[in-house]
């Protein structure tokens, strides 16, 4: 068992001697120059047991260190005929840890000295099997390394996710002076600072890079990899340009990179442009563009994404549909993202989980149930973005017995405690009215975050328990959580509700030192509370700060003035509205002649006139 011992990456990358520029576009295997032996030579091997006499100083110990057993009896095979360049094509071609081991045992006794491009071979022949307690042995048991043989063991290290393992060994290659990286060096150290991350180290292998003039088509993509791991967009995008030869993965990096930063619509140009230049994407560049066309809901642009697949110009496999469906669910397509679900011959729990969320968050919450049931017909283990989806669904059609009977598997399954899946929980039973058992699941959580704390007050001032909800939000202010505009607005209305002016004021002191009063819902919730408090001016006072409006805010204001008398206000305002672009629903209307029946306007008094009065 290897110590996983996290390591402070105070290193610096030793000076390198500038050498010419590496202009190759892949990376040289660890195989000998010379051509190899013929096939029937090659094929001795498989049943072969070697006898000398020569025991050397170096094999003295080796055989109870590896475990390797090397046979007494001699059967006439010639030793003079192995080399190590015959060896390492054993190694090379070998499917097995038998038979790895049976080449080392004769490595060790046929040779006094063992050859390091041997060494290096043997490493990743263990690292290519899985066998990475031996390949260490092997590396700690060579006399001599070079960079060839620090790369191959911190790439076995990367290749299996022990990725302290791999920083602990390449602290000890800069504490041994080695002097030369190569291009495969570099792309292990990038992969390794990407995986951590480790942003600084990662500038510093860049560096060395400039220095030695490293102008590798494969270091390179590593280099956009890495800047786009570490969500350093711009440093992405500067280190693509500078590339004078692209590949597919240096375009799906800088793609997935703008996808992730939210910046959907240059993800799109991108894409554009790596068609234009004659690359076809592959299954991950499709999955990113799927991810930026869902956020920017550009539906049509990925319809024809969607084309690429059906003509099998791109591989489709379960993460592309999966992809798909994602998008034609978050473009409100739900028929669409079924149709994609339905033809996909292959699904995983991340397939079902997608397709049940879209339908939970559509409100279509009978149907995410109905294909809950057959995932679980089906023997598939949810995972816990299954459990938060399905019990949204059944808080969104009130089915509280299925709702309790999946409380009782998480707590069968032990994950009660996770705050995704507890804050839910929460939600769920506060959108059936249980706020008893609401409130013992938030107790029961070990930590409780802005989520958990703001579906218990939400719940509660639906339920009408407005005094429980503010004193929720007290009770998370002295815990040291932070509220967000959903937190703010639902404690708003249970303030409203109680017409509990004092506290409404206390909470609208507290959002704008947190910046909160720019958020359109905030606001909205501070005119309503003012307003049924018989405040009007105040609520607007507000509504004129409001940096942005919607239908809400307007709405708010307008019923504000026609239930505390203000008609004609109320109907200057809502011709102003309407001035401004936005549609006066019959609700509006309703309330408005419902109240305000008896007022009529001068025919001077046109919208724009109200306009101009009141703004």
């Amino acid at each position: 068992m290897f110590s996983l011992t996290l390591i402070q990456p105070n290193l610096r990358i030793p000076e390198i001697p500038a050498t010419p520029p590496l202009k190759s576009s892949t990376l040289s295997p660890i195989t000998d120059s010379r051509p190899k032996r013929d096939e029937q030579r090659n094929r001795r091997l498989s049943g072969f047991r070697l006898f000398s006499k020569k025991r050397s100083t170096f094999d003295m110990g080796f055989s109870d260190t590896f475990g390797l057993e090397t046979p007494s009896e001699n059967l006439g095979y010639d030793s003079s005929l192995v080399d190590y360049a015959l060896l390492a094509e054993w190694l090379q071609s070998s499917n097995g840890m038998r038979l790895i081991k049976r080449i080392h045992a004769m490595a060790l006794k046929c040779f006094d000295d063992q050859v390091i491009y041997f060494g290096n071979n043997l490493i990743s022949a263990c690292v290519r099997l899985g066998d990475l307690v031996y390949a260490r042995k092997v590396f700690d048991s060579m006399p001599e390394r070079n960079t060839v043989t620090w790369t191959a063991m911190i790439d076995g290290y990367l290749k299996y996710g022990l990725e302290d393992e791999a920083f602990s060994l390449f602290e000890d290659y800069v504490k041994h002076g080695i002097r030369y990286t190569n291009g495969r060096m570099f792309v292990c150290l990038l992969n390794l600072c990407s995986r951590r991350p480790e942003f600084e180290l990662g500038r510093q292998v860049h560096g060395s890079m400039v220095k030695v003039r490293v102008e590798n088509l494969i270091v390179e993509s590593s280099l956009v990899y890495f800047y786009a791991q570490c969500g350093e967009l711009t440093s992405a995008l500067r280190a693509f340009d500078m590339m004078e030869e692209k590949d597919v993965i240096s375009w799906t990096a800088v793609i997935s990179a703008c996808s992730r930063k939210g910046h959907g619509k240059k993800a799109i140009v991108m894409f554009i442009g790596m068609l234009d230049h004659g690359f076809l994407p592959n299954e991950f560049t499709v999955c990113s563009i799927l991810k930026a066309c869902s956020e920017e809901k550009a539906l049509r642009f990925g319809r024809q994404v969607h084309s690429l697949v059906v003509k099998k110009m791109i591989k489709k496999d379960v993460f592309v549909g999966t992809s798909l469906m994602d998008m034609y669910a978050k473009c409100g397509e739900i028929s669409d993202c079924r149709k994609v679900f339905d033809g996909m011959s292959n699904r995983n729990t991340v397939t079902w989980t997608s397709i049940i969320a879209a339908h939970a968050r559509e409100g279509f919450g009978e149907d995410a149930i109905s294909l809950f049931r057959v995932m679980k017909r089906r023997h598939l283990i949810a995972n816990n973005l299954t459990v938060v989806s399905i019990l949204r669904a059944c808080g969104s059609v009130g089915a509280l017995l299925l709702g309790k009977e999946l409380h009782a598997q998480i707590i069968k399954n032990s994950i009660e405690k996770n705050v995704y899946i507890g804050s839910t929980l929460v939600w769920l039973y506060c959108k059936c009215g249980e706020s008893r058992d609401a409130f013992n699941v938030l107790q029961q959580l070990p930590s409780r975050d802005v989520v958990s704390w703001t579906a218990m007050i939400s719940g509660c001032s639906s339920l009408g328990h407005e005094a429980e909800a503010l004193d929720f939000l007290k009770e998370m202010i002295q815990d040291g959580v932070e509220p967000n505009p959903f937190t703010y607005s639902s404690a708003l209305k249970a303030c409203a509700n109680s017409e509990a002016l004092l506290i409404g004021r206390s909470i609208h002191s507290i959002a704008e030192k947190n910046h909160a009063l720019s958020n359109v819902f905030v606001g909205s919730a501070l005119i309503h509370m003012y307003a049924k408090c018989g405040f009007v001016s105040e609520a607007f006072r507000v509504f004129d700060s409001m940096p942005e409006k919607n239908l809400v805010s307007w709405k708010a204001m307008i019923m504000g003035y026609a239930r505390n008398g203000f008609c004609r206000e109320a109907l200057k305002l809502m011709y102003r509205m309407e001035a401004e672009g936005f549609e006066v629903d019959d609700y509006i209307f309703a309330t408005i002649l419902s109240t305000c029946g008896d007022i009529e306007l001068d025919e001077a008094e046109t919208s724009a006139t109200c306009y101009l009065e009141t703004s």
